[in-house]
């Protein structure tokens, strides 16, 4: 399904069936009383964590799991994803491919079939503790709240203006909008181990983006080897001892107007290559080939290296470990560059790098600052009105290659 379809079918849909499991739940917790208040001191064996899409957002992650494993040392993890996250949830090291629960999103029924199959499985599991990671999507509130889990924990309007989710978790977190995501996430847990009767319970202090924990990402000699040759097989006339520059100039479909015009990546790599001892790698997904293509028959060298499409998931965090820099809109590929230390320039528009910057050091957000930015967030379910991107075509090319110049000094 595409993201616009599944936006108004969890639009149209997802608020009546939140009311309804909201009734339902009043009327269970009077018979089967779930696990309220400070979940600390409980045994707490198995946690799901449910986040369908946004493959970067799982980067985010990593502080809050390290968190709650610190509280439940024995904790087992557990993930409910769309099919198309799987790697996105394996890179980071802690949850077992079993334990990685998938939905298809192909089409409605497909859907609808496979989300039936999770959640009876996942009712089986038992589990002591779901979490919805999802800010204010519907779908995934009535997924966590169908698992059957002893204790849930989401996010919840209370009085703002925010979309409505309904009213059964026993641990509400009121959503802020003004720290950054992974702080966000990481909030969430403390929200489960505060005393009860506090409203919200998100009272602890934010922890400072440089002291979060981040994922790392270990690679070897032979596989970066193995990277390289791949690299140079696509392009053999490229001088093996350029330094390597991405260019990832494509971003998903869920906010295409997160894109920088494709003519301003063009003219970013020619001022690249009149650096001779610079080469350009092209990164995306199979689906972008044809930009990519564009890309490199504008630049014309035998120094732009397209692998559009041609990698794995690893194989593009490997690469990311043997390039020199990065050049993206704001998208997946910008955290997961935070698992590497390659120095990375992010192209912010419609949303802000506040709530959703790349982690990590040498990570610059670039954006034009307009009055209408950002335009998309979670209190509009990432729907705007706007139909013209000025706030990416406002970033300029000069101002771009000047960050690049810094970037890639010895």
């Amino acid at each position: 399904m595409k993201p616009d379809t599944m936006r108004k079918i969890d639009a149209t849909l997802g608020p009546p069936i939140c009311a309804m499991l909201t009734l339902r739940r009043k009327i269970l917790d009077k018979i089967w009383p779930r696990r309220f208040g400070a979940l600390a001191g409980t045994p707490i064996k198995k946690i799901l964590m449910v986040k369908p899409a946004e493959m970067g957002s799982t980067v985010l992650m990593y502080a809050m799991l390290r968190r709650a494993r610190e509280i439940w040392p024995e904790c087992e993890f557990h993930f409910l994803v769309f099919a198309e996250n799987t790697a996105a949830v394996e890179m980071l090291g802690l949850v077992p491919k079993e334990n990685i629960h998938t939905i298809k999103t192909s089409n409605l029924l497909t859907f609808t079939y496979e989300a039936l199959q999770r959640l009876i499985s996942l009712n089986f599991a038992k589990f002591d503790l779901v979490f919805d990671l999802e800010f204010f999507s519907r779908a995934s509130a009535i997924l966590a709240e169908l698992t059957g889990a002893r204790s849930s924990c989401g996010f919840n309007r209370f009085t703002m203006e925010g979309l409505y989710k309904g009213n059964f978790f026993t641990h509400p977190v009121q959503y802020n909008a003004h720290i950054h995501t992974a702080q966000t996430f990481l909030a969430m847990i403390d929200a489960v181990i505060q005393p009860t009767g506090q409203i919200p319970l998100s009272k602890s202090p934010v922890k400072q983006l440089e002291d979060l924990e981040l994922a790392r990402l270990s690679t070897s000699t032979e596989e970066q080897q193995q990277l390289k040759n791949l690299l140079y097989c696509e392009a053999p006339d490229c001088p093996r001892e350029n330094r390597l520059v991405i260019i990832n100039a494509n971003s998903s479909e869920l906010v295409p107007l997160r894109r920088w015009p494709l003519e301003n990546f063009i003219e970013l790599g020619r001022r690249l290559l009149e650096r001779t001892n610079i080469s350009i790698v092209l990164t995306g997904t199979s689906g972008e080939r044809p930009e990519s293509e564009r890309v490199s028959t504008a630049l014309g060298s035998n120094r732009v290296i397209n692998m559009v499409g041609k990698t794995s998931l690893r194989q593009l965090l490997v690469l990311y470990s043997v390039c020199d820099l990065m050049i993206t809109n704001d998208s997946g590929p910008s955290h997961f560059a935070s698992l590497t230390d390659l120095p990375v320039i992010t192209l912010f528009g419609p949303e802000t790098p506040k709530l959703y910057g790349a982690l990590g050091k040498n990570k610059v957000a670039i954006s034009a600052g307009l009055a209408c930015s950002p335009c998309v967030s979670s209190y509009n379910h990432r729907v705007t009105s706007c139909n013209s991107n000025v706030c990416m075509r406002s970033i300029h090319v000069d101002d771009v290659y000047s960050t690049c110049q810094k970037l890639l000094q010895p």
